[in-house]
């Protein structure tokens, strides 16, 4: 018995194919196949459901898996706590929202190549829903997006909160003063997909406070939206420290709507890292690079 043939199966159950352990392990689905059935003969007994379309673990092979994740695990944090951090190697999923990919993301991404020489990243930059479906079905091993996430399955660490604004062009015409969301009712909005949580959070609020709006314009980008807002093409919800020298060159002007809406806390989100060391080391370095006002740990 070896850790790769208990990594074998572990992955394929985890995830639920060979194709994907095949490609978090960084090998061929034959090796994975022949590991596993390495793995069974020297135990004598079948560990996987092969009939199925998604691979499913026998009554014995349940009782393996808590096994090997212990054992896994073990052998992880001996990586981790006895070996040099350097040592360390392997390939990490990250997905990224993309407003951090525009802040403190090359920060983070310098660091981590110097801490960590022989681990290789590869990043996903997408929206919310998406970064958290990708989480959930293992597509990605650790997010940075907003928050907080309500899978109680999921590792979460604040990065802090982003204070957003109404802006707009001032050849639109809004308002300078204060004005209640009724008002919007007379300009375009220039909103996210409804894959973001920005977009269900401006619903919300739409709703809240009984706003009809004439016409929605939605993209997948802030930095989209926000060309679009300085072009004079409607009303924009943007990250306020991102565009402080558009407000102060007029090119963008605040939209003071009422009421308020809260900052948007970011963090870095992992499912069990057990038996994956660079998880949570390259969550806490996020935690240590951000830029974002700190809020309260999850």
């Amino acid at each position: 018995m070896t850790l790769k043939q208990l990594e074998a199966v572990y992955w394929v159950v985890r995830l639920g194919t060979f194709a994907k352990a095949a490609d978090k392990l960084h090998t061929t689905q034959s090796t994975v196949s022949s590991r596993i059935q390495e793995l069974e003969t020297s135990l004598g007994t079948p560990l996987l459901d092969r009939g199925k379309h998604l691979s499913q673990p026998t009554a014995k092979g349940r009782e393996l898996i808590d096994l090997a994740e212990r054992m896994l695990g073990i052998a992880a944090q001996i990586r981790a706590t006895v070996g040099d951090p350097r040592a360390l190697s392997g390939v990490i999923r990250v997905g990224i929202a993309e407003f951090i990919a525009h802040a403190w993301l090359p920060e983070w991404v310098v660091t981590a190549n110097e801490r960590y020489p022989g681990v290789r990243l590869e990043m996903d930059v997408d929206l919310t829903r998406g970064l958290i479906e990708k989480l959930g079905s293992g597509q990605i091993d650790l997010a940075l997006l907003p928050g907080p996430l309500k899978d109680p399955g999921v590792k979460q660490t604040s990065l802090g909160g982003v204070q957003f604004a109404w802006m707009a062009s001032p050849t639109l015409g809004v308002p300078a003063g204060p004005i209640r969301g009724t008002d919007f009712q007379g300009f375009p909005v220039l909103l996210l997909s409804n894959k973001s949580n920005l977009h269900v959070i401006l619903e919300a609020w739409f709703e809240s406070n009984g706003v009809a709006i004439r016409r929605i314009n939605r993209c997948n980008s802030l930095a989209t939206l926000a060309s679009l807002a300085t072009a004079g093409l409607g009303i924009a919800y943007l990250p306020l420290e991102n565009h402080r020298a558009d407000l102060q060159s007029g090119r963008l002007q605040l939209v003071d709507a009422q009421p308020k809406i809260a900052p948007l806390e970011y963090v870095a989100a992992h499912r069990n890292a057990r038996v994956e060391p660079l998880i949570p080391l390259l969550a806490q370095l996020a935690v240590e690079t951000s830029t974002f006002p700190r809020t309260e740990s999850l």
